[in-house]
């Protein structure tokens, strides 16, 4: 069993993927009629750009991005686009639904006493329309975007600007995400770390390992020592 870390005071979660699915996305990508895991080709082509620009000082939001990469995925599939096209798939990240175990897991951290924030590379109303939709609003103490600092995660301070704003040292600070780039940006900030592999299902040799690691948010939350 990997380290436990011990004295949480606070949780940082990630946004797309970690908390909330992104299968409805899939599924309006294929009534438009792209193929099979274009959504998630789609998805890693923005990081992919946002981390680019970024490393550059060239930052560009999470939806300028989203929307030239759309545009991209229908050429290269060869199928004709519409600008209505964008509207729909945004309109669906509006919509998305939260992971149960991430319910689990907010409901059980709040019972702890334990601060809870998001901290996103997508835009904090986004966040904030998110939670509210699935009954989560009450329990998170704050959202955080990178538009605030201009820099996308995993650039490390992303990470140490949050455990400042919440006034919490990073080694009493969990990062739970289920992207291995997040909780290696977040380990190399100091804070501990949890990963998820609902996703990406193993974690890449070329990332430090992680505190705590399971298929399943509250899997890890449940591996926490609370003193």
């Amino acid at each position: 069993m990997p380290k436990t870390p011990l004295d949480i005071k606070l949780v940082i979660f990630d946004v797309n993927e970690t908390m909330f699915s992104l299968d409805s996305i899939a599924t309006k990508f294929e009534i438009l009629g792209l193929p099979n895991l274009s959504a998630s080709l789609w998805f890693s082509n923005i990081l992919k750009e946002g981390f680019a620009n970024s490393s550059i000082g060239n930052f560009q939001t999470f939806k300028k991005i989203a929307k030239n990469e759309l545009k991209r995925i229908f050429f290269k599939f060869k199928i004709k686009y519409h600008n209505r096209y964008s509207l729909i798939i945004f309109n669906e990240f509006s919509k998305l639904k939260a992971h149960k175990d991430v319910i689990d897991s907010i409901r059980f951290l709040k019972s702890k006493k334990i601060k809870m924030v998001t901290l996103t590379n997508g835009s904090k109303d986004n966040t904030l329309r998110l939670l509210k939709n699935n009954g989560l609003k009450s329990y998170i103490s704050r959202c955080f975007s990178i538009n605030e600092l201009r820099t996308w995660k995993p650039d490390k301070k992303t990470y140490i600007y949050v455990c400042k704003e919440m006034n919490v040292p990073p080694s009493k600070t969990l990062m739970i995400a289920a992207h291995a780039w997040d909780v290696n940006g977040a380990k190399k900030a100091g804070l501990k770390t949890g990963y998820i592999t609902r996703y990406e299902k193993v974690l890449s040799e070329i990332y430090t390992k992680p505190d705590l690691v399971d298929n399943n948010c509250f899997s890890i939350i449940k591996k926490i020592k609370f003193n």
